[in-house]
């Protein structure tokens, strides 16, 4: 029985963390399926691979290559040419010398002609060898190109990651921002709900006019479409979310406190009207850390290498070669020992660009302009990320300023309702001062929530400004 208590709690446990998401847990789905994210780490593995493959370029190269074949060939009989005898010419005042030089010259001609079939067996492999010795400089730049290349591709996926994060935490907020604001049309009708019955009672009593019951009424249902409308804004918030974190579960619900988190790097819970920190020092943060200006940086570096490397162009190349060969051919297939012969090579090659058309210089400029313009841009994004940095410090500050008033307005708006059902109750206010204060309330309450809101973004965005891990 103790075993089945205990599955049933995990297995309540689990359902509670797949349906009742936290943030982290939505990141985390977030940063799991998320196609973009995924892609992009395929491009560093690629990127990583293209960088071994040049850095291999500057190691000795070596190949072997080699063949065994075997032959038979058959010859058409017109091609056969009949053995040769010179010995059958010779007549009879020949000496022994003279039949001994006819035999040796028969021998030499048969052996020149074509057995048939011809049977031949040939085996041959070579070793080669080349090294870059010298090449202006181009291949050593080109690594390094490749290898910034390479932290390029790292640093995409680090902002790619730092985006997915602010945008599900946004949209995380906004889904539950959506529900309190639900939830507050829901009081707001419950309040009206609650006033209308004791109107009614009032009205039984005959102490308050049927006026005042028909305007009680349509207070109510003025406030249901409010209520319908408010459920389907938080309905399609939470569709997008489970969009953006890749989750298909019809049960899938948000679980989490909808308030201000403490922040004490950026602002105090228990003062938040003040930030932590100043503006020079969050830009100077954002020099620090942000990922775009080491992404430019990146770019105006590869832009000077480019163009290193295009000035290497009038430099000479140098390659080291050898080779290591072994062949041989039989007129048999069984290959002997003394069949084989070897050959040996090596040599050193270069090469100098005399005159190429200028292409060269044009290509050196082209690239001079390249880096100029890259290192332009690096300024630019500079100051740009300047000029981001305080406009979210500024919102922050507003967004700070906003949160206090709304929060000393929500604790008068409860206290006139208060009064004015007070007043109503006992005869001395009348039922309009009560609809104004409940609606006074419920604006007050979405302003509210709607200020708690904009903090958190602001301070999403401050931090993204700033550089901050998320």
């Amino acid at each position: 029985m103790k075993r089945y208590v205990i599955m049933f709690i995990l297995l309540m446990t689990t359902a509670i963390s797949l349906f009742g998401m936290t943030l982290e847990q939505c990141i985390d789905l977030a940063l799991k399926n998320n196609k973009a994210l995924l892609s992009s780490v395929e491009d560093k593995e690629m990127a990583d691979q293209l960088y071994y493959e040049a850095r291999g370029s500057l190691l000795p190269q070596l190949s072997l290559q080699g063949a065994y074949n075997l032959s038979t060939t058959w010859l058409p009989e017109s091609s056969k040419a009949p053995t040769a005898d010179f010995s059958s010419e010779l007549d009879d005042n020949a000496t022994g010398n003279d039949s001994t030089l006819a035999g040796i010259m028969s021998y030499i001609t048969n052996s020149m002609m074509p057995s048939d079939p011809m049977k031949e067996g040939s085996v041959v492999a070579q070793l080669k060898f080349s090294q870059i010795l010298f090449s202006g400089g181009k291949l050593i730049n080109g690594i390094h190109a490749v290898n910034k290349y390479r932290s390029i591709q790292g640093k995409r996926i680090d902002l790619l990651k730092q985006d997915l994060i602010t945008n599900t935490t946004n949209m995380f907020y906004q889904t539950l921002l959506a529900r309190k604001l639900w939830e507050v049309q829901e009081e707001g009708l419950a309040l009206a709900k609650d006033h209308l019955k004791q109107v009614e009672t009032f009205n039984g009593e005959g102490q308050v006019s049927e006026f005042d019951l028909l305007r009680a009424k349509l207070e109510v249902a003025k406030l249901q479409p409010d209520v319908v409308k408010a459920h389907n804004q938080y309905d399609l918030a939470l569709s997008a979310l489970k969009k953006q974190i890749g989750s298909v579960d019809p049960r899938f619900t948000v679980d989490d406190e909808f308030q201000i988190p403490n922040q004490p790097d950026i602002f105090s819970i228990t003062n938040p009207d003040t930030l932590l920190i100043d503006l020079p020092a969050a830009q100077e943060s954002a020099q620090k850390h942000r990922i775009e200006l080491k992404l430019a940086s990146i770019n105006s570096e590869i832009n000077t290498i480019k163009y290193k490397a295009e000035k290497g162009n009038y430099l000479p190349n140098l390659m080291l070669n050898a080779d290591y060969s072994i062949y041989t051919a039989a007129d048999e297939y069984a290959i002997q020992k003394n069949d084989y012969g070897t050959s040996f090579s090596v040599g050193v090659g270069f090469s100098i660009p005399l005159f190429t058309g200028l292409t060269n210089t044009a290509k050196r400029n082209y690239a001079k302009h390249e880096m100029w313009q890259a290192k332009i841009q690096e300024r630019d994004a500079s100051e740009m990320i300047q000029l981001e940095v305080k406009q979210a410090y500024q919102n922050m500050r507003t967004a700070l300023e906003n949160y206090k008033v709304q929060l000393e307005n929500i604790n008068l708006a409860e206290r006139s309702l208060h009064l004015a059902q007070v007043r109503y109750e006992n005869k001395v206010g009348i039922q309009l001062e009560v609809f104004d204060a409940q609606v006074m309330l419920s604006g007050v309450k979405l302003s509210y929530y709607n200020s708690i809101y904009e903090v958190i973004s602001a301070n999403q965005k401050l931090k993204k400004a700033m550089g901050y891990n998320l």
